[in-house]
């Protein structure tokens, strides 16, 4: 136990200084959704982050680069809530799927508002790799099924037409198939986010309510 806590105590400063490196500056309105994006390595978590992030327009295919730990990168949305059109502050959270970063795991997890669990379904394992995932991972957190989405991607070009049925145990949330092959799959993928983080934005503000009642409550 003591080493996992100091495990977990390092990992989050290196995951602050790695933050401050990352985050733009930008005037911060409301609390900043933090989204986690996760899945076995190579299945395009870091194109993906880049994309919704708009921290990279034009994806280079050719090129992989594995991410060490985590990437934090810092994004403003425009998204409907509850019939209104909101600026949402985003954290969105690239985790690598290499198992020796497991040791950061605790601080990556803490205090996530929703998760993007991504998997390749043209690679056989991958399937199986992403309920591990979402078993080790995801449900320790105890979100809503609306704050958890699937994308089955296509990293690769010309891999687009892969057809993809999500996991029998992972039926319950939102599946979209993505690539970044077109600018019409591009431009799915970003709707399908900000609908998302529409979700997410709403519970976040429930479990907000929530928690000031319950003090009251107390009081």
């Amino acid at each position: 136990d003591d080493v996992s806590d100091w495990s977990s105590d390092v990992c989050s400063s290196d995951l602050r200084r790695r933050a401050q490196r990352l985050r733009p500056a930008a005037r911060r309105v409301g609390m900043a959704a933090k989204i986690l994006i996760i899945g076995p390595q190579r299945c395009g978590k870091t194109r993906i982050a880049n994309c919704l992030s708009d921290f990279e327009t034009s994806p280079n295919f050719e090129q992989y680069n594995q991410t060490a730990g985590v990437r934090i990168l810092e994004s403003e949305r425009v998204i409907r809530v509850e019939g209104r059109s909101v600026r949402q502050q985003v954290e969105i959270w690239d985790c690598s799927g290499d198992k020796k970063y497991e040791n950061c795991w605790p601080a990556i997890l803490r205090d996530a508002h929703g998760v993007i669990m991504v998997y390749d379904p043209t690679v056989k394992t991958q399937e199986k790799d992403i309920e591990l995932w979402h078993k080790a991972f995801v449900h320790g957190l105890n979100l809503p099924d609306s704050q958890v989405m699937l994308f089955s991607h296509s990293p690769a070009v010309g891999h687009t037409g892969a057809v993809a049925q999500p996991p029998l145990s992972l039926s319950k949330f939102t599946h979209l198939r993505t690539s970044l092959d077109n600018e019409d799959q591009t431009a799915t993928m970003r709707q399908g986010f900000d609908t998302f983080l529409g979700k997410v934005a709403v519970g976040m503000a429930e479990k907000s309510k929530a928690e000031m009642e319950a003090s009251l409550a107390q009081a």
